[in-house]
């Protein structure tokens, strides 16, 4: 066998969740139907930041010659849910420059279908966590409920240390070696690199919030 079909076969073989999935999508791109999962989750993500925005407003004694509370709460949900679409773009970008920077023979459309999965399921997760947050009455705006941030109301910097930090680290590294078909050492390496960015970008807005 050659090099190649070894590691084909490592990957095909693989436990690690979501190794063939990412691995299917260098061979068998899909993304118009994950295009409007994305689409949904944006909208589902949108609402729950309505929500958000009107826990800010209730939290803050503002009064309305100052401030047209409506046209805040939809520019907000609007703004939002643009937000979540253009990091799909963002995270596509990644992907593509990183893989051609390390010569990579993955097709754009492969990885714009990686980072189609990538988005459902951090969208996924993390839409999870704000409605269970939403349930059981912790606000989103004191808490994160996959963090550390959980143990200490008024430490917004500990919100960085995340398991959404930790899953987009984990799959960025995915990505990197079952469609890029980077090597193993180099997947690891820019998925740690991943991580400590989320984490220190996560802590700096912490700290200026």
């Amino acid at each position: 066998m050659s090099t190649q079909e070894l590691k084909e076969n490592d990957i095909q073989n693989s436990s690690i969740p979501f190794v063939n999935h990412f691995n299917k999508l260098r061979h068998q791109p899909k993304w118009i139907l994950k295009s409007i999962i994305v689409i949904v989750l944006a909208i589902i993500s949108a609402f729950i930041t309505y929500n958000t925005s009107n826990e800010l407003l209730d939290n803050q004694s503002i009064a309305n010659n100052q401030m047209d509370e409506n046209m805040l709460r939809m520019s907000t949900t609007i703004g939002a849910f643009i937000g979540t679409i253009f990091s799909v773009v963002v995270v596509f970008l990644i992907f593509l420059i990183i893989s051609k920077i390390f010569k990579s023979d993955a097709k754009a459309s492969s990885l714009f279908s990686a980072a189609l999965s990538y988005s459902i399921i951090i969208l996924g997760f993390t839409t999870i966590i704000s409605l269970i947050q939403i349930v059981f009455g912790l606000k989103i705006t004191d808490y994160k409920l996959d963090s550390l941030n959980i143990f200490s109301k008024d430490n917004k910097t500990l919100m960085a240390f995340s398991l959404t930090n930790l899953l987009k680290a984990f799959l960025t590294g995915v990505v990197y070696y079952s469609t890029s078909r980077l090597s193993k050492k180099a997947s690891v390496i820019l998925g740690i690199v991943a991580l400590i960015i989320l984490i220190g970008s996560g802590m700096i807005s912490g700290m200026n919030s």
